[in-house]
């Protein structure tokens, strides 16, 4: 569309509104449009004496809110402030359209008018000719009045005051000798009893407009994400099986705040249809038109973190490797307690990887994974958390190997007690107290 080159805006994601007052600022649109989706900008087309008035360009920041417009939300719609007056809302794919299938049938009346001129027929009687031809279980007689359809109905013997029926049969055979001059005339035959069926009633504007909007919607790849299912959460303890908990809902729905195909009432639908008892008892009161943010900050304060960010940095420093636990997963938990303790401000995170490297090497039991891996010396410039998870669960995957190696060579017995003696911690024993010699 030339209006999408001249004013700069991306046409697939445009809608294209006409009879819009000056009284309407970009501010004014905006708001009344917003709850489709993000807009970017709003351009106000300058009148045209050949075009409709108040016309102007809604550009969305993404291609996809066109896609899922409710087809209810487009066509004649009345004026937010005047419900006289009307706005004229279409998309701009729905504009090209229009304007190419104007220009086609130009061309063809074009070509249908140049045909009539060589030839002896004249431009009207090529035309029925041709559309004869095209469609011939179609009558060609122009769309009656009601009272002309009612007396037809009433009356399909039209019957002259001034003549017989008999007139009217020699009429009738006539027309059925000669089905194109009473076509010609606008006469219906007997071969063809099928009544008028103009285009609109073959194909009425509302169903095309459903129909586009549909192979549109197929059309579109929507984001995998808007698709999904936001799992369930309800705040029980212990938690329940196919429940998450309440970290865990909490990405989901973040990444669903993000997504700005999805409206603010279909966000709020999401959430609560996540929801069970008691957490759903808890925002109950808000009611459906709440935002999502209203929502997140009341079960923010049942669900979230509550303690002090000090006191989960120092339960992080306080956390050891317990018994039978396996060096990644040891690093995996103390990367869930630092993650708290950044959030409620007890670290930095620029601070972060190195205070988890040095606990990891502080609380891990197993210093000849600490020795091998040269970890001790990696603590001026500590790797990411998954360089490091990365670094244990191949040297545990390489030492598992080596054992079963070893058990197949020595015998499960030896091997565990070679293990043993090579990989055990020296125990200390408390120093006996003096004693005293009695003289």
């Amino acid at each position: 569309m030339d209006l999408c080159n001249q004013f700069n805006v991306h046409g697939p994601s445009c809608l294209y509104v006409t009879g819009i007052d000056e009284a309407y600022s970009d501010d004014d649109i905006t708001e009344l449009f917003k709850v489709n989706g993000d807009i970017k900008k709003v351009v106000r087309v300058p009148n045209d004496p050949e075009q409709p008035r108040g016309r102007a360009l809604i550009e969305y920041t993404a291609e996809r809110t066109i896609s899922r417009l409710d087809p209810m939300q487009l066509g004649t719609l009345p004026s937010p402030n005047d419900p006289a007056v009307t706005w004229c809302v279409k998309t701009v794919r729905e504009l090209c359209q229009e304007e190419l299938g104007r220009e086609l049938a130009q061309k063809c009346l074009a070509e249908l008018s140049s045909l009539a001129e060589t030839s002896k027929a004249g431009f009207w009687e090529a035309l029925q000719s041709e559309l004869q031809s095209a469609q011939p279980q179609i009558e060609l007689a122009p769309p009656q009045s009601p009272d002309t359809q009612l007396q037809a109905s009433e009356n399909p013997v039209a019957v002259s005051t001034n003549g017989s029926s008999a007139d009217c049969d020699m009429q009738t055979n006539n027309d059925i000798a000669n089905p194109v001059d009473a076509v010609t005339r606008n006469v219906p035959t007997t071969a063809t009893r099928s009544p008028f069926l103009d285009e609109g009633t073959v194909n009425p504007p509302h169903v095309q407009k459903v129909i586009v909007e549909h192979f549109i919607r197929s059309d579109s790849t929507p984001s995998s994400y808007s698709q999904s299912r936001i799992r369930t959460f309800s705040g029980r303890l212990p938690k329940p099986n196919g429940e998450v908990d309440y970290d865990s809902w909490r990405t989901q729905v973040d990444l669903l705040l993000k997504d700005v195909s999805v409206s603010d009432s279909q966000k709020v639908r999401r959430i609560l249809e996540s929801l069970l008892s008691p957490a759903a008892d808890i925002v109950k009161p808000l009611g459906t038109d709440a935002t999502p943010q209203d929502y997140l900050t009341q079960l923010e304060s049942a669900f979230g973190v509550v303690e002090d960010g000090e006191e989960l940095f120092a339960t992080f420093l306080g956390s050891n490797q317990n018994s039978g636990e396996k060096p990644s997963v040891y690093l995996s938990r103390l990367q869930t307690l630092l993650t708290k303790a950044v959030t409620r401000g007890g670290v930095s995170a620029v601070e972060s990887g190195k205070y988890l490297l040095r606990q990891f090497c502080r609380g891990c039991w197993d210093q000849s994974l600490i020795i091998g891996l040269q970890l001790e010396h990696r603590k001026p410039n500590p790797p990411s958390f998954p360089e490091l998870l990365l670094l244990l669960r191949t040297e545990e995957d390489r030492r598992a190997a080596k054992m079963d190696r070893m058990k197949k060579h020595l015998g499960s017995t030896k091997a565990a007690a070679h293990v043993h003696s090579v990989m055990s911690m020296p125990v200390f024993e408390p120093e006996a107290a003096p004693t005293t010699t009695k003289k």
